[in-house]
């Protein structure tokens, strides 16, 4: 498989480094990797460098293509905030139906499910990759979580995730916490509630009140999850005591067993006893972890889901969802509470929908304003109903109705047919038979 990189980062670096050595795929092209160049040529000697990213959405550049975090500043050049211009090329690739692999999280939760919309309108293959969710250990904690009988510590009453990191501004916590929210989901099920404690708020603010002009800090961040099962999860940070990582705790009936996930070196299960269970833990996690994304990456192109499917919790939608939790934590640390998530899914037709319902709204109460004004100067016999265009006021009330009841057929006129299971565009060239895809 062809692969071409857009922005540089290390762990899209991870994933390519094991798409070349390992898999065989071939990196082809990269853009916007600023001083990564000297490495990926160390990689993929024959790697061209695409001065325009804009060329990758042809299709005819790459059969897929690596989509990291790293942002190389380009505002001077475009005027664009880099955030916003990672967006628009998210758009514009998933829009030409090329298939994408992006290290998550890569955009707010709103552009997020905005790309999955475009996503299941043209058929196309989006794949998120955060570290540690395809973990091997995950599967096996969640077994313990759905078959008590299988957990060595009985079942489990609660879960416990502890962080201990050195950078903790806003930006590197809630990264941290969008990621180890995919894992939480892979336990738990979808996320649908987060309550979130921080610094202290001041005495007797109002929570309904003005909000604050600054954001609190998060370096202590504390969040409590609720999913889908009634088993609840506390997630915090904290500074590095013994080392940089984190320790997931499975607190049972009969003790309590911990899961160490350092920054660097393999992972480690202890069980009750101090005993260390490590077989089954793979030492080479994280080539596993990229084994598996690039494996889920190449069978989603060869055989898309239906348009309208949920495609799983390693889905794209999933990983929205993921960063629509770290967007909750200002809002629950705001109003001192507990903030639900509906998880519901957002198409085009739910968003016409609401602005309708706005639109309908705003009208309705225009209309009420307007006839409480013909009342008055009718009661009241007002020197304004002699004026002529006053003679005209039926028609003003009934116009503004008539329109908004046109407006609800453009449901019916812009209405996109589902896009077909089949592969198509840059995908098809993966089909079977076809030279794209290299094993």
């Amino acid at each position: 498989m062809r692969i071409a990189l857009l922005g540089a980062d290390e762990e899209a670096l991870a994933l390519v480094r094991h798409a070349v050595l390992l898999d065989g795929h071939s990196l082809v092209a990269a853009c916007d990797v600023g001083n990564w160049l000297d490495q990926l040529a160390a990689l993929a000697p024959g790697v061209r460098l695409e001065d325009n990213w804009e060329t990758l959405v042809l299709g005819s550049v790459a059969d897929a293509v690596i989509v990291a975090r790293g942002l190389t500043s380009q505002a001077r050049v475009t005027g664009f905030d880099d955030a916003e211009r990672r967006a628009d090329q998210l758009r514009k690739l998933a829009a030409a139906a090329v298939p994408l692999l992006v290290v998550a999280p890569a955009c707010e939760a709103i552009v997020g499910f905005e790309i999955e919309m475009i996503r299941r309108d043209v058929g196309g293959t989006v794949v998120p990759y955060a570290p540690g969710r395809h973990h091997p250990a995950l599967a096996r904690l969640a077994t313990w979580l759905m078959d008590s009988g299988a957990s060595p510590v009985g079942p489990i009453e609660q879960i416990l995730l502890e962080r201990q990191q050195g950078e903790r501004s806003r930006g590197s916590v809630l990264l941290q916490l969008a990621r180890d929210a995919a894992i939480v989901r892979r336990l738990v099920g979808d996320i649908r509630a987060v309550s979130a404690s921080g610094p202290p708020r001041e005495a007797g603010r109002d929570p309904l009140g003005p909000k604050p002009t600054t954001l609190p800090p998060l370096a202590n961040l504390s969040v409590t999850l609720g999913g889908q099962i009634e088993t609840p999860v506390r997630w915090s940070i904290g500074p590095v005591v013994d080392h940089e990582g984190g320790r997931l705790i499975l607190v049972g009936q009969r003790g309590r067993c911990v899961l160490h996930m350092p920054a660097a070196g393999p992972w480690r299960l202890e069980l009750p006893g101090n005993v260390a269970a490590e077989i089954d833990l793979q030492q080479d996690a994280p080539h596993v972890e990229a084994e598996a994304v690039l494996a889920d990456l190449a069978q989603r192109i060869l055989d898309p889901r239906p348009s309208g499917e949920a495609a799983g919790d390693g889905a794209w939608l999933a990983a929205c969802r993921d960063q629509e939790v770290t967007e909750a934590v200002d809002r629950s640390l705001a109003r001192g509470r507990t903030i639900e998530l509906f998880n519901e899914q957002h198409t085009e037709e739910e968003s016409f929908k609401g602005v309708m319902a706005m639109g309908g709204c705003l009208l309705l109460s225009a209309t009420l304003v307007m006839l409480f004004v013909v009342a008055m100067v009718e009661g009241l016999q007002l020197p304004l109903r002699e004026m002529g265009f006053w003679r005209a006021w039926p028609l003003y009330v009934l116009m503004p109705l008539g329109v908004f009841l046109l407006l609800q057929l453009l449901g019916f006129v812009v209405k996109k047919e589902a896009a077909p299971g089949a592969a198509s565009g840059p995908a098809a060239s993966l089909l079977p038979g076809q030279s794209g895809l290299e094993s």
